[in-house]
């Protein structure tokens, strides 16, 4: 019996390789991230973006990106980790970052987006995704601005981490809540983010400092970010 593509992919079976756990995986890459960039920043506002050294944050560069901020409401991804390419099912660099989110999301996901550069602030997003047959998929996003060489602020750093099945792509979210904490030259951003976190749960779960390398990407791959050809990270 002949199977035409469209039935093959109702009844492509979901990979469990993919599935992240809150207590081992999501919330320490969250926390190393943004210790790595409160690191940079030292008593500023923000790092400079030419201070981003991949080497240094080699496992878990996976689960990170770079925004680039052509103009207002207009933020693409200029890098992207692997894992952000198999939420989409293809290479995310390039494209808008609202291609993430479903069409109703995208104007609350791009005021919070404008946010991170007009504030300047860091943001933090929770995600979820699923339904009409879907598995449920939630996440976490933090978007942490750069100043640029001109001086501007047209780049941010951000980190994306998920929880659930991947399954068949593209996964598009929704914004199930967003925080937003101002920067404040000398005061950690870690610290801010996850207090606003435990108040909306109700927990009192302490910050973990970042520990440095850690072998967190899946075997046999080698973590990556990918370049827009002709440009600069």
């Amino acid at each position: 019996m002949r199977m035409t593509r469209s039935r093959m992919q109702q009844r492509r079976p979901e990979c469990g390789s993919t599935r992240q756990r809150k207590d081992s995986m999501t919330y320490p890459i969250i926390r190393d991230v943004i210790t790595y960039w409160d690191r940079l920043r030292a008593d500023r506002d923000m790092p400079d973006r030419v201070e981003i050294d991949p080497r240094e944050i080699c496992d878990l560069l996976s689960y990170m990106f770079i925004l680039d901020r052509t103009r207002p409401g207009v933020v693409r991804f200029r890098l992207s980790g692997t894992h952000l390419n198999e939420l989409m099912g293809m290479e995310v660099r390039g494209m808008p970052v609202r291609a993430l989110f479903e069409l109703p999301e995208r104007e609350r996901l791009m005021t919070n987006v404008e946010r991170v550069f007009a504030g300047p602030a860091a943001v933090h997003l929770h995600l979820e995704a699923g339904g009409h047959g879907r598995s449920a998929l939630t996440g976490r996003m933090v978007l942490l601005p750069l100043r640029g060489t001109d001086d501007t602020i047209s780049r941010a750093l951000g980190v994306l981490t998920t929880d659930g099945l991947i399954g068949q792509p593209p996964r598009r979210f929704r914004v199930a809540r967003a925080d937003a904490t101002p920067l404040l030259s000398g005061k950690a951003v870690l610290d801010a983010v996850f207090d606003a976190d435990r108040k909306n749960r109700g927990l009192a779960e302490a910050a973990e400092p970042f520990r440095g390398a850690g072998p967190r990407h899946t075997p046999g791959k080698r973590p990556r970010l990918y370049v827009v050809k002709g440009g600069k990270p």
